[in-house]
């Protein structure tokens, strides 16, 4: 795979050519047209940056970040616009059940789409916003120009860095594009989706505010407005509602609620995870001289599980590595991690196009662990852990001592199996290996310890 990030070395020749460092060093922004990303490289391609994780390098460095402004222009400056998700730990979901439908099976909500539908279908979102007597009917979805309008948003770490002089920005839009996946109205209220079907540290603010303030400036909208950032993956909603305590300013946002939501009975027991373990034989040392498949470095294994289930839905269950950049909001490094986390755990493979270009697709064995029902689906993902040796023994740890080992036990382990050189990416694989581990430890239900 070809780890060259085009958006870095574009936006590297874009502060070559203009002053754009110079115009936004003391906490103001320089205004850029479409016409002038375009030079260098397709400006949707150039400034869609979703998460954090996602913003390219020659931004992130220097503490700026973008803003469209208009359908042909754009604002750059030291904004602060992405907010983190709260920790969900501790949180018991909330059992529901899809309607027994044909069209429109639980194992199939593999789209964004679906995923609203399925949502809308079991009356979630009316539970979720505490009006279980309405319901809601969809009336927008799309994309849609935010008309003309100024906001205030805080400029990132004013407080720290003395460099910069002011702690705000007024910011001027007219007719930028955006796109809400899901917008529902009841009796009393309207409600605005943002919805992913992947579990993300962050996201852009800019993703609920421009619609907030769309239909917050029309005056034909008199009920008051919801707003609702929806991740599901892995047959479960995760679902957080925001406001914003103040219209004008973008960087008023806050959390109000928050809960998880999934289909069918999940409980798992530390007695499954035992079974597990105990019925499984290991078969893959992970010797770096005998496989050609590079050993873990991806930490968050719901993103492997959310990869999966978007190459379940993609044409011939094949993705690009652009489409996996763009599906998971991370810079190519990064992105190239999922996928070989798939493939070490044999869900994904890795095959050339005709046009010679490396692309990657599901295994028959993840296509039957993804028509599983939540638990047998969970089980199915450890046993798959557990085929490998280094699973195998740091599980016997937890059930031993009933904690996960620490990491300088997990890098002992990982030097005996050889399954890397002794660098500092050993020590940041080590940290992967008891990421994931401590997964399998959540997915026990029982509150006694074991």
């Amino acid at each position: 795979m070809d780890r060259t990030n085009k958006n870095d070395k574009a936006w590297k020749k874009i502060f070559e050519k203009y002053p754009i460092e110079e115009a936004t060093k003391d906490g103001g922004f320089y205004e850029i047209k479409a016409s002038e990303i375009k030079e260098f490289r397709e400006p949707r391609l150039m400034t869609k940056f979703d998460t954090s994780d996602s913003v390219a390098y020659p931004l992130k460095k220097r503490g700026l970040n973008i803003l469209p402004t208009s359908r042909s222009s754009y604002v750059i400056g030291h904004f602060n616009l992405y907010e983190e998700f709260p920790s969900l730990e501790g949180e018991k979901p909330t059992s529901i059940t899809l309607p027994d439908f044909e069209s429109l099976r639980v194992e199939n909500i593999t789209s964004e789409s679906n995923a609203i539908r399925a949502l809308s279908l079991t009356h979630t979102l009316e539970n979720f916003l505490d009006i279980p007597d309405e319901t809601l009917y969809e009336t927008i979805q799309g994309k849609a120009g935010t008309k003309t309008f100024a906001f205030d948003i805080d400029i990132a770490n004013a407080g720290k860095l003395s460099h910069l002089t002011v702690e705000q920005q007024t910011v001027d839009v007219n007719g930028a594009q955006l796109e809400i996946d899901g917008g529902f109205e009841s009796d009393s209220l309207i409600c605005i989706m943002e919805a992913k079907n992947i579990r993300h540290q962050d996201f852009n603010v800019r993703q609920l505010y421009f619609p907030y303030r769309l239909y917050k400036n029309n005056p034909n909208i008199r009920k008051p407005i919801r707003l609702v950032f929806s991740q599901y993956t892995n047959l479960t909603y995760y679902l957080y509602e925001y406001v914003f305590d103040n219209p004008n300013s973008f960087s008023s946002i806050r959390l109000v609620n928050k809960h998880i939501y999934t289909f069918e009975d999940c409980q798992i027991t530390m007695r499954d995870l035992i079974d597990v373990w105990e019925n499984t034989v290991p078969r893959f040392d992970d010797n770096q001289d005998h496989t050609d498949i590079p050993f873990i470095q991806a930490d968050r294994f719901d993103r492997v599980i959310s990869l999966v289930e978007h190459l379940m839905s993609a044409d011939n269950n094949t993705l690009t590595t652009q489409e996996v950049i763009d599906f998971m909001g991370l810079v190519i490094r990064q992105a190239y991690y999922y996928p070989t986390a798939g493939q070490y755990l044999g869900l994904i493979d890795r095959v050339k196009s005709e046009e010679k270009r490396v692309e990657i697709c599901l295994t028959p064995e993840a296509k039957k662990i993804l028509g599983m029902g939540y638990r047998d689906r969970q089980l199915a993902f450890v046993k798959l852990m557990f085929r490998h040796k280094i699973f195998h023994d740091a599980f016997k740890f937890v059930i031993d001592t009933g904690t996960i080992p620490e990491k300088k036990d997990i890098e002992e382990l990982m030097e005996k199996y050889n399954v890397c050189n002794k660098t500092e990416t050993l020590r940041r694989r080590a940290t992967t290996v008891r990421t994931w581990l401590n997964w399998i430890l959540e997915l026990n239900d029982e509150d006694e310890d074991l």
